[in-house]
């Protein structure tokens, strides 16, 4: 499953939990899911409380990254295999930032983006932000 992170500045948990309930429903004390129009679900959206991204992160140079992951807020976003989730993963990712204070991650590259490098398409090691396509043929 591909998944993406957005790390809020911010301890307010319930503001971020509104903004999460005006797109998506809640299904499960802390998760959401972001459904098309058929009900499908696109998007399972939850809060890592447990901080279980830092798990992830194989690099111990990432001291920065380790540091911000255990002061912020992290959301998780899980994209369902049967749809390929680009939009409403921008869409989610947008909204967050645009409200708070943070960056997000993907799991193609240990970048911190901001949501103004998001909006620009702006590259990182010759990836934009959620590039899998990109990523894919660069590693296959």
């Amino acid at each position: 499953m591909r998944s993406a992170f957005v790390l809020i500045d911010s301890d307010e948990s319930e503001s971020i939990f509104k903004i999460l309930d005006s797109f998506s429903s809640n299904y499960e004390n802390i998760q959401w899911v972001y459904i098309d129009d058929k009900n499908d679900p696109i998007l399972y959206i939850q809060f890592d409380l447990q901080k279980y991204l830092l798990n992830e992160i194989e690099s111990p140079e990432n001291n920065l990254l380790v540091e911000i992951i255990k002061s912020y807020q992290v959301i998780q976003i899980d994209i369902s295999g049967r749809h390929s989730g680009d939009k409403e993963v921008l869409f989610v990712v947008k909204e967050l930032l645009s409200k708070f204070n943070g960056f997000a991650m993907d799991d193609y590259s240990d970048h911190l983006w901001h949501l103004i490098e998001i909006q620009n398409g702006a590259k990182y090691n010759g990836f934009n932000f959620f590039d899998y396509n990109g990523w894919n043929l660069k590693n296959h």
